[in-house]
Formats: C-alpha cells, structure tokens, sequence
C-alpha cells in the first residue's frame, strides 16, 4: 500500500464513528483514524485534509478540519508544521460554511482547530458565530477564543459565560479564568458572577480565575467549597491565595480522600494539595499550635 493509499483509507474510516466517544479499533476509525493522519505530519495528508475540507459531504470535511488543527501533534514538543497552510485552509472552510451548507458539526470541529491554531487573524470570523442557536458551535466559539488576549476575544468569552448551555458557559468561564491572564473589572465581574453558577465545576474554575488575579474577596465562598468537596481548581486556588486563612478548609477537603474521578479515570490530588498546604503556610502554622489537651489542661 502507498503513502496515498493509506491517507485514503484512513481518511474514509475517520467519518466511521466521529461522533462516538469509542477508541482502540483496529483497524482505526473515528478518531483513532484522525489521530493516525495528525501523526503522520506530511505534505501528503495536509494536500488531502484541505481537499476534505472542499468536499460535498460534512463528514468528511469535519475529518478534514479535525486534522489540519493538529496536523504533526505526535509528541510532546512537537515543532508545528505547515502553519500558515493550515490555517488558511481552515479559514477558508469557515467562511465556505457560514455562506453555504452551515453544518453544525462542521462549523464546531473548524472552530475547535482554529483553537487550537491559535491565529489571531481568525477570531473577528468565529466570533460571528457567537450567537448561533446550535450550542456545538457556540461551544466552538468559546474553544477558538480560549487564551486568546485581544479584547474582542475576552469580551466573547466574557459573553459566553453566561451562555444557557452548560458545557459552553464551562468552557468560557475555563478560557476567561485559566487561560487568558487579563485582568479588570468587566473579567472579575463576569468570574463573581459565575460563583453562584448552577454547575459546581464552573463556580470552581471561577473562584480559581478570581484567586490567581489576587482577588481575596473569594476566600469565604472558596471556605465553603473546600469544605464541601475537593478539586484541582480549589486547591489552585488556595495556592495562588496562600493564605493561613484557608488551612482549616484544606485539611477538611482532605478527609474524604484526594483521588478524584475524572473524565479519564482516577486521579490523585495528594501533591496539589500538599501544595496548597505549603504555600498557605498550613505546616507552619500546625506547628506553631499547642496540641488540643495543652490547651484545654
């Protein structure tokens, strides 16, 4: 089989299950297709990813962006390969869909590998699709903007952290709270608004996003979370606050134990919250205690 013949293929068994979470076929299909086409990084499969993203059926040009996003990501420390190329093509498809067919799937899986770009050229043509009633797309949109510091950019985020969909309103509050480091009134405001949110894991990245800009007016409603549950998102948060204020909290977030579940299976808290515990100066301060029958004798 030549380098074409199996492009080919797996361009074809990609569009085979892309919207099923399953990995692990063999041979691959869905995403694990997509995955094998990024690896491979040649000229080859970005001539045929740009060809899939002209092509009359969706699938196949959602294949066609999902691979132009992360064409060469093969390891850590990739060095990222035909850049300019990618970006134009995927820019091109954007503007194709929105004027054309405007396939959900394609506008969201384009939008997702211009985040993953990152080509500031691109943000004013996603955030036209800010408002569009698919939440896929919009989800899209908060994805492109993500640790993008324009103010276009964060007034988007700004707004689409309060979007009705969760998964969108999550992804923006993420994007305005952890990646972006701007600072002002109009980003706490939108983060303080999102301390009351329905959705524990965004009033958790809100509370770390107003911590990490040195806001200690979070401490009481970070208290209470600590004290209710344990996070990768709480303990940041401690730790950019590091304050002794947040030791009783700390050890109580720690007794129903440090490994969490997460999307992809277990994980274990232990050293960000020793973490937090130090920067809070937790040790010391435990220390500096007369032990309880000391000080009740």
């Amino acid at each position: 089989m030549t380098a074409r013949d199996e492009i080919d293929t797996l361009m074809a068994a990609a569009m085979v299950g892309i919207d099923d979470d399953a990995s692990g076929s063999h041979p691959p299909t869905g995403w694990d297709a997509i995955h094998s086409l990024r690896c491979m990084g040649s000229l080859e499969v970005l001539d045929a990813s740009l060809a899939a993203c002209r092509d009359p059926d969706p699938l196949r040009r959602r294949v066609g962006a999902a691979v132009l996003g992360q064409l060469g990501h093969a390891k850590v420390g990739f060095t990222p390969v035909f850049v300019a190329e990618r970006s134009r093509g995927l820019a091109d498809l954007l503007r194709a869909e929105i004027a054309g067919p405007g396939d959900p799937g394609v506008l969201n899986d384009a939008c997702i590998a211009l985040g993953h770009l990152g080509d500031p050229a691109a943000i004013p043509l996603v955030l036209g699709l800010r408002e569009h009633p698919d939440p896929d797309v919009r989800f899209g949109v908060a994805f492109a903007l993500g640790g993008r510091e324009t103010q276009e950019a964060i007034d988007g985020l700004i707004a689409l952290s309060r979007d009705a969909d969760d998964d969108v309103r999550d992804w923006a509050t993420f994007g305005l709270a952890c990646l972006n480091p701007a600072d002002g009134p109009a980003v706490r405001a939108a983060l303080h608004a999102r301390l009351d949110d329905g959705k524990a894991e965004i009033r958790y990245e809100a509370m770390e996003g107003l911590a990490v800009r040195g806001d200690r007016s979070v401490i009481p409603a970070l208290i209470r979370a600590l004290e209710e549950d344990v996070s990768s998102s709480l303990l940041d948060a401690a730790a950019a606050l590091a304050t002794p204020d947040l030791c009783e909290a700390l050890a109580a977030a720690a007794v129903g134990g440090l490994v969490i579940q997460a999307s992809y299976g277990p994980y274990d808290l232990t050293n960000v919250w020793r973490e937090a515990m130090q920067r809070c100066g937790c040790d010391a301060a435990a220390r500096q205690q007369p032990d309880r029958e000391d000080r009740e004798g």
